[in-house]
């Protein structure tokens, strides 16, 4: 039986044109590469979008209070005396906080407060000192870093003071800069000394 097949089927084959039996073989081999899903060697993952958070002065003074807290505790030496009484005679003294106040880990901890409390205060002057230069007095680069690192105010008296003032006081200032700018790069060049931070401690 399966030779009679073979007798009948071979002549057909043969008996078409070589080149259409070539085309159909070729076709039904792309058909079949084109239903084959090949593995991927990649992973797709979503896109992620990552925004950084600019606090202000306050709000990272706040955050840097809440991180550094133990030395708040330690460094706390306020009302050493929380009580006293005339009859009978008697003072209540808190022990920890007097501890802290003659303590060397109570003053190192007071030293670590007053550079967060510098640092929150540079930040503070430097977010109305900054636009305030760049609006008025026109220059740009190298020469309006060291305008504003030679000039910026005390954060005291820039706190009080009123809009005119602060105007008043960059016009003056950047004349000044104007009669001095070699002199002040000159200054600016030298090696400042390192300010501690909290890393060296």
């Amino acid at each position: 039986m399966v030779r009679s097949m073979l007798f009948f089927v071979l002549p057909v084959v043969l008996s078409l044109p070589a080149n259409q039996t070539t085309r159909s073989i070729v076709k039904e081999n792309i058909l079949w590469q084109d239903t084959v899903v090949l593995p991927r060697d990649t992973i797709g993952i979503e896109e992620v979008l990552i925004e950084r958070d600019v606090l202000s002065a306050e709000e990272q003074y706040e955050r840097n209070k809440n991180d550094y807290r133990i030395i708040y505790l330690n460094g706390d030496n306020r009302n050493i005396i929380e009580g006293f009484g005339i009859f009978p005679p008697v003072i209540v003294i808190n022990v920890n906080k007097l501890y802290n106040h003659f303590s060397v880990s109570g003053k190192r901890a007071r030293s670590l407060q007053n550079i967060l409390e510098n640092t929150f205060k540079h930040g503070k002057v430097k977010e109305s000192w900054y636009p305030i230069t760049q609006q008025l007095t026109k220059l740009d680069g190298q020469q309006l870093d060291d305008f504003r690192r030679y000039y910026q105010p005390e954060f005291d008296w820039w706190e009080s003071a009123e809009g005119y003032d602060r105007m008043d006081y960059v016009f003056k200032r950047l004349k000044d800069f104007q009669d001095s700018v070699v002199h002040i790069r000159t200054y600016l060049a030298l090696p400042m000394k390192k300010t501690p931070s909290l890393s060296d401690r």
